[in-house]
């Protein structure tokens, strides 16, 4: 049996959600897996683990958060003195603070992942404390080769270290749903949660000069956030209600429609690391990739790992170069279209969940032969 212990899960969305789940779809072919997650939204929850009860078992935590993590801990313990956890798989350090002393009691091998953001900390208590978890760990996985570097930088001395990319969601079984506001042409979108450091300002900015050689010109903004009101502030102040369309939280099969009209996916996302804010790598390249839509991103943190400069789309060095890189996409539509054959023909190949199952596989297979 393999659990799962995790703050961020459906029905929730965002990478690190998407992620999650479709690991436990993953590891439960083979596998018996347990997930522990928190409760998001009563209805939703209940819709999304009634949809994977075939597959694996959801057992939710609600409440404040200091008794919700209390909570999750005392449902995980029975399974824990059972004897039949062969694994344990841990979200962020953040679920295994109150544990992971447990499950080493218990000879369990734990797997803590790690994605960017909770690992920029300069407060010297909460970096001890980090350590101390991880270093308990027998494994951390990191989202790619920049979050690695963070991980590294804590001197563990017992864990493996490896890098395992996010896989990207397979959209085939899935229904599309239209929407009917997407009527433009090109068609840019950022999928994304809305944060300082997603770099929608800069693209706004950009939409502002380009709207006038094209004239039907359509950004999406797809999702939700704290810049939300920021964002549509701008927009009004700067007359673009025309070209730039705000969908909030999307579902999968919207998503999918997005896609299909998408002819360019753009997240120039910028270094908030000083704000405990940075894109450790950034799924939603490789979503839009799976549909053959290249991207611009920027080269800060693991994006370029999303992103392949002129190969899969355009990485920026400075935000200063996004209106020309922009603009040629926009226009030469054969490196357009090149750029997003290839950015698919990577994910196809290098990225699907099949593929990533099994890197997580061999590395359980390796802990628990310790």
């Amino acid at each position: 049996m393999i659990v799962i212990l995790t703050q961020c899960f459906p029905s929730r969305t965002g990478g690190i959600e998407s992620l999650i789940s479709n690991l436990a779809l993953g590891l439960s072919k083979d596998n018996k897996v347990i997930v522990f997650a928190d409760r998001h939204h009563l209805f939703f929850d209940a819709i999304y683990d009634n949809n994977v009860k075939d597959h694996f078992l959801v057992r939710r935590a609600s409440g404040l958060k200091f008794f919700r993590r209390r909570r999750k801990i005392k449902e995980l313990k029975p399974f824990v003195l059972s004897g039949k956890v062969t694994c344990v798989i841990a979200e962020s350090w953040k679920s295994l603070e109150l544990c992971i002393d447990l499950l080493n009691n218990k000879k369990i091998p734990t797997i803590c992942l790690a994605h960017g953001n909770e690992l920029l900390q300069t407060n010297s208590k909460k970096i001890k404390k980090i350590f101390n978890i991880l270093n308990q760990t027998n494994a951390i996985v990191a989202n790619s080769n920049y979050t690695l570097s963070l991980v590294k930088q804590f001197g563990l001395k017992k864990p493996i270290l490896e890098r395992i990319y996010p896989g990207t969601l397979d959209f085939q079984k899935i229904k599309e749903t239209k929407i009917n506001k997407i009527q433009g042409h090109p068609i840019m979108l950022t999928l994304a949660r809305l944060e300082k450091r997603k770099g929608h300002f800069f693209v706004l900015n950009c939409i502002e000069k380009l709207k006038n050689e094209f004239s039907n010109l359509q950004y999406i903004i797809a999702g939700e956030g704290p810049e939300l009101s920021y964002l549509k502030k701008i927009v009004k102040d700067k007359k673009l209600d025309k070209n730039v369309i705000f969908l909030g939280k999307i579902n999968d099969s919207e998503k999918k429609y997005i896609f299909s009209k998408t002819d360019l996916m753009i997240m120039p996302t910028i270094d908030e690391s000083k704000n405990r804010s940075i894109e450790g790598f950034g799924i939603s390249y490789i979503e839009a990739a799976l549909f053959g839509i290249p991207s611009i991103a920027s080269n800060v943190g693991g994006t370029s790992e999303a992103v392949f400069h002129n190969k899969t789309g355009i990485v920026l060095n400075h935000i200063d170069e996004l209106e020309v890189n922009v603009r040629e996409l926009l226009t030469n539509q054969e490196k357009r279209k090149h750029l997003g054959k290839e950015a698919k023909i990577r994910a196809l190949n290098d990225l699907q969940w099949d593929n990533i199952t099994n890197q997580y596989l061999s590395l359980i297979s390796s802990i628990t032969e310790i």
